[in-house]
């Protein structure tokens, strides 16, 4: 099931009118920001901590992001069991380019919270693969929980 989009007003609508001779025109501004969840967009409310359970989302797992979580996972125990040296050698056997590989790589430093929430397809909204390959993540896992909270904002 497709989550659905919902329109919050995050403001006061402002009401601006103009007289030019005759005709009356009318602005209305409704302030809103639009945020990416998953593979859709969707309207948040600013001051609002939306997270998978608001607005009646369903969970669904992001296949993209959940793919790639896996990949770093997965390369990460390669470089820690010794198969692979560096992510160069990763890159070569992948066939991408070592800063793609690096971007992706950043998921397996994720806290185990999030990572199991990515799994379970209720991963805050605005978390997507884009993220990481965008963003510096903390190394603290601690961070990372105000990291996540300014996602949506």
């Amino acid at each position: 099931m497709k989550p659905r989009n919902v329109l919050h007003q995050t403001g006061d609508v402002q009401v601006r009118q103009i007289k030019s001779g005759e005709q009356l025109n009318l602005t209305t501004v409704i302030p809103i920001r639009i945020a990416r969840h998953k593979f859709t967009k969707v309207i948040i409310q600013p001051g609002d901590v939306p997270d998978a359970t608001t607005n009646n989302w369903q969970a669904q797992m992001d296949a993209n992001l959940m793919k790639s979580l896996c990949k770093a996972l997965y390369w990460q125990e390669q470089i820690d069991t010794g198969r692979v040296t560096n992510l160069v050698d990763i890159a070569k056997r992948e066939g991408m380019d070592k800063v793609r590989v690096h971007k992706i790589m950043k998921m397996a430093r994720l806290a185990p919270r999030y990572v199991e929430a990515i799994a379970k397809g209720k991963g805050p909204i605005g978390l997507s693969l884009e993220f990481f390959v965008r963003k510096t993540l903390p190394p603290n896992w601690g961070e990372h929980e105000a990291l996540m909270e300014n996602l949506s904002r």
